[in-house]
């Protein structure tokens, strides 16, 4: 009886193992080819950033906004060409990879920036995120004016309806860059547009210069 049981046991540890084994087969090939059962955020996070065609890049920050989902992630990441803000959440198949907006940093400008802006249910407002990476050493701050633009005679006209105050520049790996995000109420003023200008200010907080914001996404979430 004894080596019925010797013989028994040892088959079913490696018929465990084998079961394992496919399982552990399976996640790999979901997680390559389809980028299904992800274990880490930061999986998802680097698969939307090669999406945008950014290689190479690290972390810089990241913030959690409850505001789309419960477990919504925001990723800043960086690298010597690019700045990535790209975002994940957890769904029934694990991490679930989001969208990437991708700033190109080899142009020279001194300071890029971009905007996305997200929402579930307009009625509830939009999440607006505005990053971006400063490469001139004399700003030592930055500022995001939202402007309304109409026309009058043919000419655009602006105006700033809000500023928002970046609360610093994050220090990373050489490179200072931005990031923050803001709930707002959908875009209510009729026949005007809407412009996002990044604004660099001095140590005494006098702009030394300010960029539109031209590279952004929207995303919907149903």
């Amino acid at each position: 009886m004894r080596r019925e049981k010797q013989a028994v046991l040892p088959t079913r540890r490696r018929m465990a193992l084998r079961r394992l084994l496919r399982v552990l087969i399976v996640l790999v090939l979901a997680n390559h080819f389809f980028s299904v059962g992800l274990l880490l955020p930061i999986q998802a996070i680097y698969k939307a950033v090669e999406r945008g065609g950014a290689v190479g890049t690290r972390v810089i920050a990241r913030e959690w906004t409850p505001e789309l989902y419960a477990t919504h992630l925001f990723y800043l990441t960086g690298s010597q060409n690019a700045t990535v803000l790209a975002d994940t959440r957890l769904g029934i198949l694990g991490w679930e990879s989001g969208f990437a907006c991708t700033l190109d940093c080899t142009s020279g400008a001194p300071l890029y920036a971009g905007e996305r802006y997200m929402a579930r249910d307009e009625r509830e407002g939009q999440l607006y995120y505005y990053f971006g990476r400063v490469d001139d050493p004399d700003i030592a701050a930055v500022a995001i004016s939202i402007q309304a633009e109409t026309y009058v005679d043919g000419r655009p006209v602006r105006r700033e309806v809000r500023r928002l105050e970046v609360p610093e520049l994050l220090e990373r790996r050489g490179y200072r860059y931005f990031l923050l995000h803001t709930l707002e109420p959908g875009w209510t003023l009729e026949d005007q547009s809407r412009a996002a200008v990044a604004v660099a200010l001095d140590d005494d907080g006098r702009e030394m210069g300010a960029w539109d914001i031209d590279s952004a996404s929207y995303t919907y979430y149903g």
